[in-house]
């Protein structure tokens, strides 16, 4: 692959795109800063690097810069760890104000590089002894890494692993070569993106290390144009991140994504709005990185524009204008084709003369035409159901209502006609939305029907007065009629109250307290519980308990009158625990009738059945032990 910078466009068009752009626009930059800007409350020094970093690659100025830097150098003392030399030698650098190497940073660093650690470890350290200008035994740092990669070759530890290689010195080959094994686990979605196992940030890791690992190897890394393109779909397709850490890491790559040696992935979205009109006749192409920056002089031609719905091509090979007032924008005069009104695929192409940037590709961008149109030839009347008579129609232009009031019975039909007019090219159209809309002035009750077009492209709207009556309800008096005409490519949608008409049904058929359809506040809901079932009389219930208190009673009546023979009992611990468990048990259940549900008396049971199973199988093994001696 020829060194330079492949351009490579993200043919992502108003039809398919995530957002109304697939770079980080203005807002979009805002918003990330936002998410962000909680850092500057300096409580954690993750954030601020997160923070630090990412105000850099937005080009936003640290607040407080010194109070941040006092908090950063702060954080760093005797004893701490490898990780956090990491993330504050890092902000240091971000924040423009590094961190000294001092005796013991030094030697912390010197020790997390060791055969055994994580390539996390690793990255850690190489990286906080680039931050401090720690020299370190390049060769010792690889082998390392490599026994690192032997333990753990997820796509993580290799992330990690290619951020290690692009900080060392000398030969790092062994590294470079796994890049290749971290794109082949990469997930397709759609189609259109690629992204690995984890999401966001290790997407992030895996493509920023990699392309600075080919940098420091000045090789051309194992990514295709069209992988490259996928995977800055998926960027562009996380931009709405919440997290500051996803915000950093999306930043850091979308930056890597705007400044390599080898693909500069390039977004073609509409600069313009989607509609084109005799009042804005251009459609407006932007061309940029993913940060929204301009990429140069280039040559934007138009391939073809072409309608959906017949497939007439109106454009073919025509180069777009650059717009003075807006770099990276070009446009395109459409409406002086004459095109008709609808929707139009535009293939978009761009060709790189910077060395550079080489290669070419197209977009496909989808625009639609509007154009207004005209309401001409309406007419509006009454004609005998049995058409024993002409129809006697009156005419009405637009914008003015009919002067008199139509009247019609459960004889007649209502007829309207009219021609829905294209003003640009004069020709009849046809229009998604033609409706009638008929509405009682007293009740406000809506009946809508659709009027059809025959042979000639006339508009007819026909109803029998007698086979609509259940649509009107049988409901007699005064209607307005109303024409309303909508389409997504015409530029002046109407609504034209045409006439009042007047209709008579049958008194058989007529409400006699008609309904009223206006919107009002309906009245409050309220929720009413169900109420408890009604409880079993005072004398049912004191009968079951003394039934149930009946079988102890009879017990204590027995032992009382045959005498309780209390010679042999034990006098030990176990057998007073193993009584005392028993009555504990009984009391329990008790307790349980009355108001303990059945986890926490099982909870309980379990606590007390522990006990008393251990002191009553210790009392009759006491017990048998004794009968076996006097035996």
């Amino acid at each position: 692959m020829r060194r330079g910078a492949l351009v490579i466009l993200a043919l992502l068009g108003v039809s398919s795109a995530l957002s109304p752009s697939t770079y980080l626009t203005p807002g979009d930059k805002e918003r990330l800063k936002l998410v962000l800007e909680p850092a500057w409350s300096l409580s954690d020094l993750a954030q601020v690097l997160y923070a630090s970093a990412g105000y850099k690659h937005l080009g936003q100025p640290i607040p407080n810069v010194q109070g941040v830097c006092n908090f950063v150098k702060s954080s760093v003392s005797d004893g701490v760890t490898v990780e956090t030399l990491f993330l504050a030698s890092s902000a240091g650098k971000a924040l423009g104000c590094p961190i000294e190497a001092s005796a013991s940073s030094v030697q912390a660093v010197s020790e997390a590089i060791r055969e055994g650690a994580s390539s996390q470890e690793l990255f850690h350290a190489v990286t906080a002894a680039s931050n401090l200008g720690v020299d370190l035994d390049a060769a010792k740092v690889l082998r390392a890494t490599q026994m690192a990669l032997k333990k753990d070759d997820s796509v993580l530890s290799l992330g990690y692993a290619f951020h290690v290689g692009a900080q060392l010195r000398g030969e790092v080959g062994s590294i470079f070569e796994r890049i290749e094994d971290a794109v082949v686990q990469a997930d397709e979605v759609d189609g259109r993106m690629l992204q690995f196992e984890g999401g966001l940030s290790i997407t992030a890791l895996v493509l920023s290390g990699a392309y600075k690992l080919a940098e420091a190897s000045n090789k051309a890394p194992p990514i295709k144009p069209d992988q490259a393109v996928k995977f800055a779909n998926y960027l562009m397709s996380r931009k709405s991140v919440q997290m500051s850490k996803g915000v950093y890491y999306l930043l850091e790559a979308v930056s890597m994504f705007t400044n390599n040696k080898f693909h500069v992935p390039v977004a073609i979205t509409l600069a313009s709005n989607v509609a084109v009109s005799a009042e804005a006749p251009q459609v407006q192409v932007r061309v940029t990185d993913l940060k929204g920056n301009s990429l140069g002089s280039l040559k934007v031609t138009a391939n073809s524009a072409t309608r959906e719905s017949d497939e007439v091509v109106i454009i073919s090979k025509e180069a777009l204008t650059p717009v003075s007032s807006a770099e990276g924008v070009y446009e395109l005069d459409v409406m002086s084709r004459g095109p008709d009104r609808g929707f139009y695929r535009l293939v978009v192409s761009v060709d790189a003369p910077d060395a550079r940037l080489v290669g070419h590709t197209a977009a496909q961008l989808t625009f639609k035409v509007l154009t207004a149109i005209d309401i001409q030839g309406v007419e509006i009347g009454t004609a005998d159901s049995d058409q024993s008579t002409a129809p006697n129609l009156k005419k009405v232009t637009y914008p003015n209502t009919l002067a008199e009031v139509l009247v019609a019975d459960q004889h007649q039909r209502v007829m309207l006609r009219f021609v829905v007019r294209d003003t640009a090219s004069g020709r009849p159209t046809e229009v998604h939305q033609a409706f009638v809309k008929i509405t009682h002035i007293d009740s406000k009750r809506e009946i809508i029907f659709v009027a059809e077009t025959d042979a000639n492209d006339i508009y007819k709207f026909d109803i029998d007065v007698s086979n609509s009556m259940k649509e009107f309800g049988g409901v007699s008096g005064v209607y307005s009629v109303e024409l309303i005409i909508g389409d997504a490519s015409i530029s002046n949608p109407t609504l034209w109250h045409l006439a009042d008409l007047s209709l008579t049904f049958p008194e058989a058929a007529s409400p006699t307290q008609p309904q009223d359809y206006t919107y009002k506040v309906r009245p409050e809901i309220k929720h009413v519980f169900r109420s408890p079932d009604q409880r079993p009389s005072s004398v049912v219930s004191r009968t079951f308990t003394v039934l149930c208190v009946l079988p102890l009673l009879m017990l204590l009546i027995m032992w009382a009158k045959l005498g309780v023979n209390v010679a042999n009992f034990p006098i030990t611990l176990s057998a007073f625990a193993f009584h005392v468990g028993l009555a504990v048990i009984l009391g329990l259940f008790c307790l349980f009738w009355l108001h303990l549900d059945m986890f926490t008396t099982l909870r309980y049971l379990f606590m007390i059945g522990i006990v008393t199973f251990f002191s009553g199988n210790t009392m009759l093994s006491s017990i048998a032990a004794k009968r076996k001696e006097n035996a």
